[in-house]
């Protein structure tokens, strides 16, 4: 079996997360850390305890380690779009945290230079491969619910002193807004749960009166979608919200409904008519990055790297979700209905 060797660009808790992932998973090596610091590099190769990997203080010096098959771009938001960029035209595979990009024009030269490239793509949408993702998925696929017109998901993580990303996450400049540095996990799982493209959006957004984590974007945000084959859905974020991780989705369909890891239905045998039954799963309860699924995630990216396949996370994607995310901010602005 080929050893795929790994490149990882950041040092951060995300980055951590990915290489115990990683290191996971049959085959594949870690062989390099990037951060701005060389110091700060050998620091975290030290902690992970990757013995073999090579410490290096720029990306472009990285992406030039003997043998490296692909990276894992962990850096801050605003960094993604150069280092895609770089990664695609180095010949790399890359997998790429959330948000890719936090304008339209970034995604488009990234995605440009992917294509061009033709290297393999995996963005951090990871909760698409936790259990109740996938029941819901499956269960539709089946027509367990019949024709869904209508869905909702929310995501609800204050994010304050308390956590780890909060001294850069209330930064416009880069976190970008509620729905890209956060929500994003509830819309994609959305359209990905719908699949079909949304063509319509309205929004609103806001901030509490006194702004006590002041943050310099509104934090909280609600959005109607209207998908091409006329499903109508709803997503809601708050990153001020006072209370525990809450990731709730609701899929509603001519022939039954699915509550996160509850489903009503009319062709099930066995269940009761008016009563939710219960499908014994994982469920997203905790924005702790430990707990997502990434292990799943990057074994399907190896996998696709060794039979030169595409994930089914893969930027082009992950692209719709963003190019709705843009939208949604742009509805909530200018308080008007946004067609894509």
């Amino acid at each position: 079996m080929q050893t795929i060797r790994i490149g990882v660009m950041g040092t951060g808790w995300v980055a951590g997360a990915h290489v115990a992932a990683l290191t996971k998973i049959p085959g594949v090596e870690v062989v390099a850390v990037s951060s701005k610091s060389l110091d700060r590099a050998q620091e975290r190769i030290a902690a992970w305890g990757l013995k073999n990997a090579q410490p290096y203080d720029s990306r472009d010096a990285m992406l030039q380690h003997p043998g490296l098959d692909a990276v894992t771009i962990c850096s801050a938001h605003t960094d993604h779009p150069a280092s895609t960029i770089a990664a695609a035209n180095a010949g790399k595979h890359i997998i790429i945290e959330k948000p890719v990009a936090l304008n339209p024009q970034d995604l488009q030269a990234m995605r440009q230079a992917v294509k061009q490239a033709g290297v393999v793509t995996s963005v951090c949408f990871e909760l698409r491969f936790m259990g109740m993702f996938r029941n819901m998925k499956a269960m539709i696929q089946q027509n367990l619910i019949g024709n869904v017109f209508y869905g909702e998901a929310s995501y609800f993580h204050g994010i304050g002193p308390w956590y780890p990303q909060y001294s850069w996450n209330i930064k416009k400049e880069l976190a970008g807004d509620a729905v890209l540095t956060a929500g994003c996990h509830a819309l994609d799982s959305l359209i990905w749960l719908m699949d079909d493209r949304v063509v319509e959006v309205a929004a609103m957004s806001n901030t509490s009166v006194n702004n006590p984590l002041k943050y310099e974007y509104d934090p909280n945000s609600v959005a109607i979608l209207r998908f091409s084959r006329g499903a109508i859905a709803k997503v809601a974020t708050s990153i001020e919200c006072r209370q525990p991780y809450l990731f709730p989705v609701l899929m509603q369909g001519d022939k039954g409904s699915l509550y996160n890891d509850k489903v009503a239905t009319l062709d099930w045998p066995g269940t009761t008519y008016g009563q939710w039954a219960t499908v014994p799963t994982s469920v997203p309860d905790s924005g702790h990055v430990d707990d997502h699924p990434y292990e799943a995630q990057f074994a399907e990216f190896i996998q696709a790297i060794r039979t030169g396949s595409q994930p089914s996370n893969h930027l082009e994607s992950a692209a719709h979700c963003h190019e709705v995310a843009f939208a949604i901010e742009q509805a909530a602005q200018t308080r008007s209905i946004i067609r894509l």
